[in-house]
């Protein structure tokens, strides 16, 4: 081999990797972090978006094509331009957060620190962090139950708990 030696956790912009080709713990956790929030949303939003509309959350999608809407307001665009606006806005949420090489804390906590008016005491801080993970955990888990529950069912996640509630 060359004489090429990767550096666990190096974080560059000198190209489209950031990181090295060797992968430390530190990069599983940020991973693990940022994937666990879009599941704690995403867990939400079906749930939330079940509950306020009936309609099962894979069949939600379907709707939107039709005619986009918010709050039961007609939104004056397509679902589309949807897309596209939510590609830019996330991409430039993630350059903003990839754009930090050195600091760890700065990559995980884009908008400044964990406790920024520091109410917790760092046990406190850390304990907290650690909730997040294991409730970013818990929200993956629920995501997948959702995608198995609907592809074994072909109902929604409420469809499926109330249909359990009613054999009993």
């Amino acid at each position: 081999m060359g004489g090429f030696t990767a550096t666990a956790d190096e974080v560059s912009t000198d190209s489209l990797q950031p990181y090295s080709e060797v992968f430390g713990l530190q990069r599983f956790r940020e991973c693990e972090l940022i994937h666990g929030r879009w599941a704690m949303l995403g867990a939400l939003g079906v749930l939330a978006a079940e509950a306020s509309t009936g309609v099962a959350w894979q069949d939600a999608i379907g709707l939107e094509y039709s005619q986009p809407q918010y709050a039961n307001f007609d939104l004056p665009f397509d679902i589309n331009q949807l897309a596209i606006a939510n590609s830019v806005l996330m991409g430039g949420i993630e350059l903003f957060r990839n754009s930090e090489t050195n600091d760890l804390e700065k990559r995980i906590y884009p908008g400044g620190v964990f406790d920024p008016l520091n109410l917790a005491t760092p046990d406190r801080a850390f304990k907290l962090k650690e909730a997040e993970i294991k409730h970013g955990r818990l929200a993956m888990v629920a995501c997948f139950g959702f995608l198995i529950q609907a592809l074994s069912t072909g109902k929604g996640a409420l469809g499926s708990l109330a249909s359990f509630a009613d054999s009993f």
